[in-house]
């Protein structure tokens, strides 16, 4: 098996075919076991969270963090006190070392004497792209990682498709897995990470070709204040935002640019650590408005797209076949009316899970078949933005799905919602979600 990932969207279509019904009803039809799917994420990096430092404190703090979705935070800090509440409570830090040769290699020393490695989710080599030149040190310091913490993701800082670090590291790229991207100033990540792929992808340099990439998001649309971080708009489109980037199938964890909160941001990505947690295995990306895009034989591609996200160009349904690039996330960028996006999530056995966002204003049917297995009964959880009061409400209920029949249900105007959906190979329903 190949370990370039950053594959052609082209490849992704065979795990995705999207079909309208109407302009306001989609179906999707989900691979559950495709070629590559576009992330898998380990629990102790469960695909998203905050760039803030951690809080240490009694089980007030706990909670905090359990009401504000905060598995993983990007950070500095790593004293004894605050790496044994992490080990305590289950919480990783992506740990940015910063300082001298000798204190990052003393500071390497005291977590690995103090076993405190299961709260590493990985460590990123300082926070500039260049590394200061300093090539000898930084050298120096991933062998000191890999000697001490053979099974952590190792991070560089990255501006481009060519960082420097890379050049630097010479033959110890080799233990260097990941590219840390701010784009905490970028409205919509898609198009700039698509042409970042790209060019690694064409480009000669192998180790760049098996990169993974963690990225970091927005806290506030452009133009808004820090007031508005909660705001159900913001909420909505930050969501937009992180599958956007995971449209890009190279991307493996986005980190937003704010301090955990048990707010109405905090309790959505609560709801969707239950999914990525228990669901590490990213399937696939769609929006609805695209859903048009491989309808009929008669389809035109949509002229806006890459040549690269066409499988087959012209010649009949079969060849039809488009991965289109996600729009909802620039569209409510720009002011303009969203759509409803998701990604499909899955487990190792036994359950798929559907992250989604509506914000297109409407109602919207959607119909999901599945290769390989039945959808049986499911469990919704849902945040959305009441109609009549504007506040921000949150709902967990089940519902009722027939295993060889396509789960069809509604996603509700101004709503963020997981649906996990019980995965069988028999003609009933069995306990469960």
């Amino acid at each position: 098996m190949k370990n370039n990932v950053f594959r052609t969207a082209a490849a992704a279509a065979l795990c995705l075919v999207v079909a309208a019904a109407t302009a306001k009803d989609f179906s999707t039809t989900i691979d559950l076991a495709p070629a590559q799917p576009l992330a898998r994420v380990p629990k102790k990096f469960p695909g998203f969270g905050y760039v803030c430092d951690p809080k240490v404190g009694g089980e007030e703090t706990v909670l905090e963090y359990r009401h504000s979705g905060a598995w993983v935070l990007k950070t500095k800090v790593c004293d004894d006190k605050t790496l044994e509440f992490l080990m305590r409570n289950r919480i990783s830090i992506l740990l940015v070392l910063n300082g001298s040769r000798e204190k990052i290699n003393a500071d390497l020393r005291r977590i690995a004497d103090g076993k405190y490695g299961p709260a590493i989710a990985g460590f990123q080599l300082g926070d500039r792209p260049d590394g200061d030149g300093d090539a000898e040190k930084w050298r120096a310091v991933v062998s000191s990682i890999r000697r001490q913490f053979k099974d952590t993701p190792i991070a560089i800082p990255a501006a481009d498709a060519k960082p420097p670090m890379a050049k630097m590291l010479a033959d110890r790229m080799r233990d260097v897995s990941k590219l840390v991207y701010d784009f905490s100033k970028v409205p919509a990540p898609y198009k700039q990470l698509k042409e970042i792929t790209k060019t690694i992808t064409f480009g000669g340099n192998k180790d760049l070709k098996r990169m993974r990439l963690w990225v970091i998001a927005p806290d506030r649309m452009p133009g808004s204040d820090e007031s508005t971080r909660s705001d159900f708009k913001t909420i909505s489109w930050k969501i937009h935002w992180m599958m956007s980037a995971y449209a890009v199938e190279a991307v493996d964890a986005v980190l937003f640019n704010q301090p955990m909160q048990p707010d109405e941001f905090g309790y959505t990505l609560r709801y969707l650590g239950l999914a990525f947690r228990d669901h590490g295995t990213v399937l696939t990306h769609g929006e609805s408005a695209s859903a048009d895009a491989a309808k009929s034989k008669n389809s035109s591609p949509d002229l806006e797209q890459d040549f690269d996200d066409l499988t087959g160009g012209f010649g009949g349904e079969d060849n039809m076949k488009i991965v289109a690039s996600p729009k909802a996330c620039a569209n409510l960028a720009d002011g303009k009316t969203g759509d409803v996006e998701y990604l499909a999530l899955a487990n190792d056995s036994d359950r798929l899970c559907l992250v989604m966002v509506n914000t297109s204003g409407r109602r919207t049917k959607y119909s999901v078949e599945t290769k390989g297995k039945k959808t049986g009964n499911c469990t919704i959880r849902r945040m959305y933005l009441d109609p009549e009061t504007k506040k921000v409400k949150r709902e967990a209920f089940g519902g009722y799905g027939q295993p060889g029949l396509p789960y069809t249900s509604y996603v509700e105007p101004d709503a963020v919602e997981t649906v996990t959906l019980i995965l069988t190979d028999k003609k009933h329903n069995q306990a469960g979600y």
